[in-house]
């Protein structure tokens, strides 16, 4: 699962990164969540013929995939992350696989672990040589009811491999630059010759941090959320009174 995630290096670190121009300047997110405004890059694809010929493009989009056929947004799922082993027969991502996948940019994420019955402990997750990477994500362009038009998107998963396993059971699908194009390449790679992004994922070095609760909260955007969390203190030693 990717619940949470953060984008901190600086755009023009993006920029060079993904081979793209960005919408716009943007401050250091350390605490994006589901429903909040994402920077999105788009490779082209079969229905914008006008992003194949300009190359790769960037924009934001809403997190939280809503389906074209949605009639009632309100009745449905925030959408946020799409399963990858059935993302190509689920009616909500099909059409998106296909034809609409794209990279969401990324500086890390979180994720939170339950040990018994103690609460959850969240944890700092990025790569060790501390370089943004992309996580593999589909896109939809919704018609909402007064005729605007809302690009949504959802990060793929997958099951959680390595010391990531011991957190979570899932993890989001991160891409490796020689698959990168790959993945955009929706007008000659079709959903079932995806195979090599998925497992390519498995080998990601991570740097993983038990991190401040204050990330719980999606209101709370400081850099301090990210501060290692205390080592608890061994509990004293008694001693006897005589």
């Amino acid at each position: 699962m990717c619940g949470r995630f953060c984008l901190t290096h600086a755009p023009e670190e993006v920029s060079q990164r993904f081979d793209v121009a960005l919408p716009e300047e943007f401050p250091a997110r350390y605490n994006i969540a589901p429903s909040q405004p994402v920077l999105v890059v788009i490779g082209g694809s079969e229905d914008r013929p006008e992003a194949w010929q300009a190359g790769r493009q960037a924009l934001l989009a809403r997190w939280g995939l809503i389906p074209a056929w949605t009639r009632d947004v309100a009745s449905m799922p925030l959408l946020f992350n799409a399963r990858s082993e059935t993302a190509a027969v689920r009616n909500a991502f099909r059409p998106a696989l296909t034809h609409r996948r794209c990279i969401v940019p990324a500086s890390g994420f979180y994720e939170w672990h339950k040990q018994g019955t103690g609460k959850s402990i969240p944890y700092f997750v990025r790569p060790t040589d501390r370089q943004v990477f992309g996580f593999a994500a589909i896109m939809e362009t919704y018609l909402a009811p007064d005729g605007s038009e809302i690009d949504t998107v959802a990060i793929l998963t997958r099951a959680a491999a390595g010391p990531l396993a011991d957190i979570h059971p899932r993890e989001p699908v991160t891409l490796r630059r020689n698959t990168e194009q790959l993945w955009l390449d929706c007008r000659h790679v079709a959903p079932d010759a995806l195979q090599r992004v998925f497992e390519d994922a498995e080998g990601m070095d991570w740097q993983i941090d038990a991190i401040s609760d204050r990330v719980n909260s999606a209101a709370d955007m400081s850099p301090d959320i990210q501060r290692p969390r205390p080592t608890p203190e061994p509990p004293a030693q008694g001693r006897l009174a005589f």
